[in-house]
């Protein structure tokens, strides 16, 4: 709570004191009348207090749970806990950033009588993703509109366009002709086979209960602990804040919203799992399995900035590369979430296939179609998915408008 006093009755009252001043120094009473009613308007905005708010409020969606695009009503209530009137409230939700409002407005002014009420709705287009509302900011004021005191009241109420995903979107099988996947055998937890025991064999691997009933030594195998490892990377440089319209999401966003999904169903399998952010600088979470190292990693994308960086560094990228290559162990599969709107996107995703990885490119098209340029973008787009294509990189071109399932599903087709 910050209250604070309004200035706009200062004008005034320098006002009335320069014609009382004036009135009595060429003896007109008028002006002395004149001074007399911002006098006691002045007086009184100094002697008025507001009341200390005590407000609640409340948010809904309707849907709750919309689809991508879908229009979203968002109702906002306001309810007065305190004893006192508040003769001026004015409210601002804290709407999510990547929420445009279409209908209405998010701004509403009332008088809020003891444990009254007061509703207002505006309406939204809803996108891929999991959207926080800020704070909203109440303003309220005194009667005299001269006393001030501003409020921020957190709701816990996130609008969810989800797109939930079964799998992560790797091949069944290499797309290498004659590779196959090698399994070991070792001294993992998972029953695999038996065999003839011999000499030399560890005690504990031999099979005591068939030694028991049939006489026989054999020793038993265990397959060795092969869970995945996997890493989403993120392409959060400067040139990937773009949106195909001005009121739109920018790929970034939508590639935090993927990202979580797949992060939802790696947790879901007990893969371990890692992040990687590059920007300005490369941001590195280990893989790592359970819901605590998931939570860890949600808060990471949850802070993935949503206005593009102000440093041009980001534009270049080699390095950002090279230090993830670094950070990758053998084996590790990786989900490489970017745009692909320039050259060193497409050289990323080779790279890491080149270090031995097996790479995947989720890609939210955020290309238009209403100008030239944008025409000639989505061209070159275009070009880059065909050659990592041609180069066995699996692609997955998400259109948008499609659920994200749908696309990675068209995407293992290609």
């Amino acid at each position: 709570m910050s209250p604070w006093r309004d200035p706009r009755w200062n004008v005034a009252l320098v006002v009335a004191l320069l014609a009382s001043a004036t009135g009595v120094l060429f003896e007109e009473s008028v002006l002395l009348y004149a001074a007399i009613p911002p006098v006691t308007l002045a007086a009184y905005s100094r002697v008025a207090r507001v009341p200390e708010p005590t407000i609640d409020i409340d948010r809904t969606f309707d849907p709750d749970t919309p689809a991508h695009g879908q229009e979203v009503e968002v109702t906002v209530t306001l309810r007065n806990a305190g004893e006192r009137t508040l003769p001026d409230v004015r409210v601002a939700d804290g709407v999510a950033p990547m929420l445009p409002v279409v209908e209405g407005t998010a701004r509403h002014a009332t008088v809020l009588p003891p444990n009254a009420e007061a509703t207002y709705s505006y309406t939204v287009v809803a996108a891929h993703g999991v959207h926080r509302f800020e704070p909203a900011s109440v303003v309220c004021r005194d009667t005299s509109a001269g006393q001030v005191v501003e409020i921020d009241i957190s709701v816990e109420a996130d609008l969810a366009c989800r797109s939930p995903v079964r799998s992560l979107p790797f091949p069944r099988l290499p797309r290498h002709r004659g590779a196959t996947e090698a399994v070991a055998n070792g001294e993992g937890t998972e029953f695999s086979k038996t065999r003839a025991y011999r000499p030399g064999d560890p005690p504990g691997r031999i099979d005591w209960n068939r030694y028991a009933k049939d006489r026989e030594l054999t020793t038993i195998s265990f397959r060795e602990d092969r869970r995945r490892t996997v890493v989403l990377a993120l392409d959060a440089r400067a040139s990937c804040y773009r949106s195909p319209g001005e009121n739109d999401p920018h790929a970034v966003f939508y590639e935090r919203a993927a990202a979580r999904e797949l992060l939802a169903v790696a947790t879901a399998a007990g893969d371990r799992i890692g992040l990687v952010v590059s920007g300005p600088t490369t941001d590195w979470i280990a893989p790592d399995a359970g819901q605590r190292h998931a939570a860890t990693i949600r808060r990471a994308l949850e802070s993935v900035p949503l206005s593009p960086p102000e440093t041009n560094r980001s534009g270049d990228g080699e390095t950002n590369t090279s230090l993830l290559r670094s950070h990758l162990e053998s084996g590790t599969d990786v989900v490489f979430l970017s745009p692909l709107i320039d050259r060193r996107s497409a050289e990323t995703a080779r790279a890491l296939q080149e270090a031995g990885h097996r790479v995947t490119v989720v890609s939210p098209d955020v290309t238009g179609e209403g100008s030239y340029g944008q025409s000639i973008a989505r061209l070159e787009r275009d070009n880059r998915i065909d050659a990592l294509r041609r180069s066995w990189i699996t692609v997955v071109d998400w259109d948008l408008e499609t659920p994200l399932k749908r696309a990675i599903r068209a995407g293992m087709k290609e």
